[in-house]
């Protein structure tokens, strides 16, 4: 598959002033698309920058001119650890159809897949994470996307049009959910429905609210170790921190837990995607929310030159095994702690039909302290039930 028919050459005004000498940037570490050094030898990369500049089914427009103003942020911050190599592909090409776009991502996702390269979309609109679940859609097993959103982006009643605030009616569609789990972090009740918490706990699916997002960032963390997709709304941070945004809203993350969020994908070994959407140029003041956002491109870079193999099936070396009966279960939980990271996971029992293994899903210390004390984990439950039905 031939990547420069896809994308038009990264094109760029020179900034008015650098943040950092030339020589320290970002620009200087990374081969980049340019009209006369088109696309090659992309297996040696690890990381492939996407602009989408598409925003024709937002249900607020204005994003589809966010890409080069991130990329234009981005280039100037420090240059990246050595170990990772970036390609920075361009903008796609966009047509006058929609659908071309979802599946141009789609195409562009499965090919980078294969090469072993983590695609890096930076929108336009949440809607383009459809073109994401139709690549992950054609792997095989059980897939988890994981979104950062102020809403959840599904609704009960059936559109046949996608947009930007219904795209995750597809993976609750009877024929597709078996091979989705969704978690969303920071909803805020004020803006979702009631039937909609109902519906993510009738498939044992979750949402953290805001405040418990807040009260502890790290809670983030293990829902985003297991996603395979983590794909970001900009509008789940506070105005004060990012004004240029498609809907912006008082509360919300801070911008440094957002850099927090990100590097927590870039870290995760099992993050194969990760996507940035829903800026407004038109609405920032000085390029703050450009420029935050770029951090957070910055920090998943920086988290993917920290990860580890640590899968607790493949790397039992450097695990500890503790088993725990409570009370009130009559079968015994198994949890495995990394002794390279201290992270945890805890044994589901039911058996993955790729690993032919029982799944090992992300938990807490403080889940396995629950555990001791007989309370049982209500992401073992929700798992259980979603696994073995």
């Amino acid at each position: 598959m031939d990547l420069n028919g896809y994308f038009d050459p990264v094109s760029l005004d020179r900034p008015e002033f650098h943040l950092l000498p030339e020589k320290y940037s970002f620009v200087r570490n990374i081969s980049i698309h340019t009209p006369d050094r088109p696309i090659h030898n992309m297996d040696q990369y690890q990381l492939a920058l996407i602009g989408v500049p598409e925003d024709k089914a937002a249900y607020i427009r204005g994003s589809a001119a966010a890409p080069d103003r991130v990329r234009g942020m981005l280039y100037q911050l420090r240059k990246i650890n050595k170990n990772v190599k970036v390609y920075d592909l361009g903008n796609l090409k966009i047509t006058g159809n929609i659908n071309d776009t979802y599946y141009a991502i789609r195409d562009i996702t499965l090919e980078l897949f294969e090469r072993k390269v983590i695609p890096f979309f930076i929108g336009g609109s949440q809607d383009l994470s459809f073109g994401v679940i139709l690549a992950l859609e054609k792997m095989e097993g059980i897939r988890q996307l994981v979104t950062m959103d102020p809403r959840l982006d599904f609704w009960p009643e059936k559109d046949p049009e996608i947009n930007s605030r219904n795209y995750l009616n597809h993976i609750l569609d009877k024929k597709v959910k078996k091979h989705f789990t969704y978690s969303n972090l920071g909803h805020q009740v004020y803006f979702i429905a009631e039937n909609q918490v109902d519906i993510l706990e009738r498939e044992f699916m979750e949402s953290l609210r805001l405040g418990e997002l807040r009260e502890d960032i790290r809670k983030a963390e293990p829902l985003i170790r297991d996603a395979d997709f983590l794909g970001i709304d900009m509008n789940s941070v506070r105005h004060s921190d990012a004004p240029g945004v498609t809907n912006p809203s008082p509360n919300g993350c801070f911008g440094d837990e957002l850099c927090a969020i990100t590097r927590y994908g870039g870290i995760s070994e099992k993050v194969k995607v990760c996507g940035l959407f829903e800026l407004s140029p038109e609405k920032d003041l000085n390029d703050q929310t450009s420029h935050l956002a770029a951090q957070a491109v910055w920090y998943f870079i920086d988290g993917l030159s920290h990860r580890l193999k640590e899968n607790p099936v493949e790397t039992s070396e450097h695990t500890k095994k503790f088993i725990i009966t409570p009370d009130e279960l009559d079968q015994e939980l198994v949890f495995i702690k990394s002794n390279l990271s201290e992270r945890w996971w805890i044994e589901i029992p039911v058996k993955n039909p790729l690993t032919n293994h029982n799944y090992f899903i992300s938990c807490s210390y403080e889940d396995y302290k629950k555990a001791c004390n007989n309370v049982i984990p209500d992401r073992w439950w929700r798992y259980l039930h979603r696994l073995g039905n």
